[in-house]
């Protein structure tokens, strides 16, 4: 993710983690799939169709499933902005954003609705 969101550079990038949840409620990402910033804003992202439709065929032929939503903020840090709570058309899901600010970047983890936000607890393993 940090990797795809320095390359997208000046603009934020957008993708998707992918893989099962488990009976615990625990997600396993098993694939990531980098979308296209259809926008290519350095302020917000969409999805292009064609891109989103290729990742989840393919989700559908591995039988895994969307468990967090990922894209880039290049200029400001990992919070979510005002336009990400009211276009989140994926409130099911942790949104990841990767904060690109400071010298090093940062990824943090959030549930959203249109009125809030709230951490979302989450680790590499």
């Amino acid at each position: 993710m940090i990797a795809h969101a320095q390359a997208e550079l000046p603009n934020e990038c957008c993708g998707l983690l992918a893989g099962t949840i488990g009976a615990d409620g625990i997600a396993c990402i098993e694939r990531r799939y980098p979308l296209v910033n259809a926008l290519a804003s350095p302020t917000e992202y969409e999805s292009d169709p064609k891109s989103m439709f290729d990742a989840v065929r393919d989700m559908r032929t591995q039988a895994i499933d969307i468990v967090a939503v990922y894209h880039s903020h290049p200029t400001s840090d990992a919070i979510p902005s005002r336009k990400d709570r009211e276009r989140n058309y994926m409130g099911e899901v942790v949104h990841l954003i990767v904060g690109l600010k400071a010298e090093s970047p940062e990824v943090r983890g959030w549930w959203l609705t249109s009125e809030e936000q709230r951490e979302a607890e989450w680790e590499i393993v």
